[in-house]
């Protein structure tokens, strides 16, 4: 495959079939702390992905916002992620999903988590 400047692409794979890195942005609004996700959160990130909210949850964390408007890909990893730090936080405080892409909803609604968690459409106006 080349690149748009004609050379080789990087590994020689097609660009539209390299995964998206996975990263996240963590930052406080007013009581919040969210949780900013890009890329694609599978099996490969899933892990260290659990890890940090429940590190944000164990630090003292209630009120944890998940900002789906940049994730690209979620596999149940990813969603069991999700499921894991709700239960941490149950009794103790809530997970909200914001604004999932059309893609991350579709699988939210493919798996029946739509009415297990709770999601906005959008950052609430003040």
């Amino acid at each position: 495959w080349l690149d748009v400047v004609g050379g080789p692409a990087p590994g020689g794979q097609n660009p539209a079939m390299r995964a998206q890195e996975f990263q996240t942005n963590v930052s406080s609004l007013g009581t919040e702390t969210v949780v900013a996700l890009s890329g694609e959160l599978d099996v490969a990130s899933s892990q260290g992905f659990t890890e940090e909210l429940i590190g944000l949850i164990d630090g003292g964390t209630t009120e944890l916002v998940i900002d789906l408007t940049q994730l690209a890909f979620i596999d149940s990893t990813g969603l069991s992620a999700i499921l894991q730090a709700n239960r941490k936080l149950d009794g103790k405080g809530q997970l909200v999903l914001r604004e999932p892409t059309p893609l991350v909803r579709q699988v939210l609604e493919v798996t029946g988590l739509t009415g297990a968690l709770r999601i906005e459409p959008s950052v609430r106006k003040s």
